[in-house]
């Protein structure tokens, strides 16, 4: 197929775009600067470079393509409504309507379990549960753009991918732990011990690609590594793969979640521009539990995980490990 997508140069979308093009398709990269651009060149697709906000930097580029797979959103959870709403919302519409008048055949949307994201633990969750207020802008504005896909009228076929915490080699948020450990700021809530679900990249690529010709219409698919684990086995475990020591340090999440709500109130109230410290996403990402049913992506798209949790740790591990040694033989040839 002939493939255009979004977000390319992120992290889900370097492991997609690699395996999109060893199945042979051919892809047609969004990117916003020169520098990204020539990154997904190196790969092996083709460029386009533009701004997800103004369409008419891309529209004419969508032309002759089968499949539009928009991945791009940005990985921020705080901040004024007004970001969101254009860089997520009105970005969504405008390349959805855009891929429609340029008759492509069907439009895959990735979306996020942050749009479920509340102050109640989710639970045995299918597709069917009804939507939440969610306690980020990133949540509602994801579910906004959702719920307007699911609603708008058109010839082209419109899948949504709904996959939780994605991991693997090169996340983020990975970085981000261990910046709060450095600085004394990382602390397990209620030890850790709640359960929630991850979903590796691989396997999120692996839907993509299913997605591609199966599933109907319209349709929300869960995705995830079909295997529950708690925060303290999912964290330890990426921290595990860089061999850092797990901490200690635990508060009550009845506590914290007191606290990040003063804490937002207080950086609403003086329209504080940085990130607050602590939030109700933060603090329900990790204190409350999350389980999902995902036998609706396995039915209708033939789904099951390529890569077990337990590999996909190995893989990070002996990635480190080989990083690490590649720094060891750089250091003797400078020392001469």
């Amino acid at each position: 197929m002939k493939l255009f997508v979004t977000g390319g140069s992120g992290f889900l979308g370097k492991h997609l775009i690699k395996r999109l093009l060893k199945e042979g398709h051919e892809v047609t990269a969004f990117a916003r600067s020169e520098s990204s651009a020539e990154k997904l060149a190196h790969m092996g697709c083709e460029t386009v470079i533009g701004d997800l906000c103004r369409l008419s930097s891309y529209e004419e580029q969508l032309a002759g393509h089968d499949v539009v797979i928009h991945a791009a959103s940005p990985v921020k959870f705080w901040g004024d409504w007004s970001f969101f709403q254009r860089d997520i919302i009105d970005v969504t519409r405008e390349l959805f309507d855009a891929a429609s008048r340029q008759h492509i055949k069907r439009f895959i949307y990735i979306s996020s379990e942050s749009v479920l994201q509340n102050d109640k633990p989710l639970e045995n969750i299918d597709e069917s549960f009804p939507y939440l207020e969610p306690n980020s802008y990133y949540g509602k504005a994801k579910q906004l753009a959702e719920r307007w896909l699911i609603e708008r009228k058109s010839d082209m076929e419109c899948i949504v991918l709904r996959p939780t915490f994605i991991w693997g080699p090169g996340v983020s948020a990975l970085t981000t732990m261990i910046e709060k450990i450095n600085n004394g700021q990382f602390s397990w809530l209620d030890h850790g011990d709640v359960v929630i679900e991850t979903v590796h990249v691989n396997n999120v690529v692996h839907a993509i690609v299913l997605a591609l010709d199966h599933g109907e219409d319209k349709q929300i698919y869960n995705v995830t590594d079909d295997q529950p684990r708690s925060v303290k086995e999912v964290i330890g475990g990426l921290l595990d793969t860089q061999n850092i020591t797990i901490p200690t340090k635990n508060m009550s999440s009845r506590l914290v979640r007191y606290l990040a709500g003063v804490v937002e109130a207080i950086w609403k109230i003086l329209r504080i521009k940085s990130d607050p410290p602590i939030s109700r996403f933060e603090w329900s990402f990790v204190g409350l539990p999350r389980k999902y049913n995902i036998q609706k992506i396995k039915q209708s798209l033939g789904y099951q995980p390529v890569i077990s949790v337990t590999d996909g740790l190995r893989e990070m591990k002996q990635g480190s490990y080989l990083a690490e040694e590649v720094k060891e033989e750089i250091k003797k040839v400078v020392s001469g």
